[in-house]
């Protein structure tokens, strides 16, 4: 089997990607810096990010979870539902989490992921530092190379 666009070392970045940002204003500017050098389309409300969704392609979409009032949930289901991203990677993040317990939080990762988010990252277990960020990149730009290329198109050999 190949799979087309396969990275062969874990060391690669991804090009610059067009990526959304829908996250609360708390979290944008950390998700800004962790995600500098990619083309980054800012929604700050639902009604932005249905338009931004409209409008173009994406290499990754980042939805916070307090995002709009908290309707991530509302607008991971969007995104799956139209065909035009239904395959496009999601990075869903919890940035503050006081209100919070573990298990609450294991609810909505497990609720996210069940909707089909690539990924879901609870940003207080990363450091707000260099170190951190670095590791957040990482794994957006996993999701970038990884499942983007996955779903690409996987032939037989």
């Amino acid at each position: 089997m190949h799979i087309k666009g396969a990275v062969d070392s874990p060391l690669q970045r991804p090009g610059r990607t067009r990526v959304l940002v829908a996250v609360s204003d708390e979290t944008r500017p950390r998700m800004e810096k962790v995600l500098a050098g990619h083309d980054l389309v800012i929604a700050r409300n639902s009604v932005e990010a249905e338009k931004a969704l409209a409008a173009h392609d994406f290499g990754l979409i980042v939805l916070g979870v307090n995002f709009d009032e908290s309707r991530m949930f509302e607008l991971l289901a969007y995104v799956r539902a139209q065909e035009r991203h239904h395959v496009v990677p999601v990075l869903c993040v919890l940035g503050s989490s006081r209100r919070l317990t573990a298990m609450a939080v294991e609810a909505i990762d497990r609720a996210a992921k069940a909707m089909l988010a690539n990924a879901f990252l609870w940003l207080e277990k990363f450091p707000d530092d260099e170190t951190g960020d670095a590791r957040i990149r990482r794994i957006a730009d996993y999701l970038i190379l990884i499942d983007g290329d996955m779903h690409q198109g996987v032939t037989s050999s």
